[in-house]
């Protein structure tokens, strides 16, 4: 009788074992094509990084400028050309009164309106305000139309949740910054409005910026 119930019982071992059998194999081969199809997907493009504007030293900027005084009323079209600290600021149209060239350096800055002679100065905002009625910070401005205060002393400011610049008081002046826009790694403002108050009455520039180019 022993012998009899291992010959019946061996073939129910056998069916067991080829199911087992298939079913590692059914796994194996789910696993590699798992594996295969996860290297198939492509890479994912890295998100672009943002970099502080302080690191934004050259460049060329075009846009307009509009001035509002009791002296002035009128707008330009504007080129800024900037090296580090050397600058060219060309306007041109009824506010530059046909061309009006500013070029500056750390050791002071021209002005030179039309084909009249070429006028010398350590100050920029002294400058045109002397020549064209009216005050351009251009010291202030290399930082500021970059969304940064300028060194020195800051009345007030207020930023965004991504910390650029809403709001700024400085050197005289309120001033507020709108439309960033990326420019490659940067975020800059493309308007900016500026108000300062002088005795003859309150001064109020902005700043419109069509075209960022990062040298």
């Amino acid at each position: 009788m022993l012998v009899k119930a291992e010959k019946h019982s061996a073939p129910h071992s056998i069916p067991r074992f080829q199911h087992a059998l298939r079913a590692l194999t059914f796994l194996l081969v789910a696993a590699v094509s798992a594996c295969s199809t996860q290297q198939a997907q492509p890479p994912t493009a890295p998100a672009a990084t943002s970099q502080s504007a302080a690191a934004l030293q050259r460049w060329e900027v075009k846009g307009k400028l509009g001035v509002r005084s009791t002296k002035e009323n009128g707008s330009a079209n504007l080129t800024w050309q900037q090296a580090s600290g050397n600058y060219r600021i060309h306007l041109s149209g009824p506010l530059g009164a046909g061309a009006t060239v500013i070029s500056g350096s750390p050791g002071g800055v021209s002005l030179q309106r039309g084909s009249d002679p070429a006028v010398f100065a350590a100050d920029p905002g002294q400058l045109t305000e002397q020549i064209m009625g009216w005050p351009l910070p251009v010291t202030e401005m290399f930082y500021w139309a970059r969304g940064l205060p300028a060194p020195g002393a800051v009345s007030a400011k207020q930023a965004d949740a991504e910390g650029l610049l809403q709001s700024l008081s400085q050197s005289g002046w309120q001033l507020n910054f709108s439309d960033y826009q990326r420019v490659g790694p940067y975020k800059l403002p493309t308007r900016i409005k500026a108000v300062t108050r002088q005795v003859t009455g309150p001064v109020n520039v902005t700043l419109v910026i069509k075209e960022w180019l990062p040298k």
